[in-house]
C-alpha cells in the first residue's frame, strides 16, 4: 500500500470511530422518562456532543478535503503554456521547421557541450 492509501484508512478509519461515539452518546436520550424530567439546558448539553462527533464523523469519512491537503495533485504536463496548435491549410510553399520542444533544447545544448575529442587534442603517453 502507498502511504497515500494508508492515510486514507486511517481518516476513514478515525471517522467510524467518531460515528461510534456519537451513536454512544445518542442512547441516553432514548429514555423518554430523562427526557422529561430534564431541563432545556441538560437537554443540550446532551445534544451538543452528539452533534459534533457526528458532523466529525461525516467529515472525516468523506475524507476528500483532508486527502487533498495532505496530497495535492500534480500538475499534469511541466510544461505551463498551452500547445500551440495552426489550422491546417493546403499550401504549396516549403513547410516550416518544427518547433524544437524544451526536451529537444535541452539535447542540442548538452551536444554542444559534450564534443568528440579530436586527434591533435589527444595526447598519448
Amino acid at each position: 500500500m502507498k502511504p497515500r492509501d494508508i492515510f486514507g484508512l486511517a481518516v476513514r478509519l478515525l471517522g467510524l470511530f467518531f460515528l461510534y461515539l456519537g451513536l454512544r452518546t445518542m442512547t441516553p436520550l432514548l429514555d423518554l422518562g430523562a427526557i422529561e424530567t430534564a431541563r432545556k439546558s441538560d437537554i443540550l448539553d446532551a445534544i451538543l456532543p452528539i452533534v459534533f462527533n457526528l458532523a466529525v464523523a461525516w467529515w472525516l469519512l468523506g475524507g476528500e478535503l483532508l486527502m487533498r491537503r495532505a496530497y495535492p495533485e500534480a500538475p499534469k504536463s511541466l510544461n505551463d503554456s498551452p500547445p500551440q496548435t495552426k489550422p491546417a491549410t493546403a499550401t504549396s510553399g516549403p513547410t516550416p521547421l518544427p518547433v524544437l520542444t524544451n526536451m529537444d533544447r535541452a539535447e542540442e545544448r548538452l551536444v554542444s557541450l559534450v564534443e568528440k575529442p579530436k586527434n591533435d587534442r589527444v595526447t598519448q603517453p
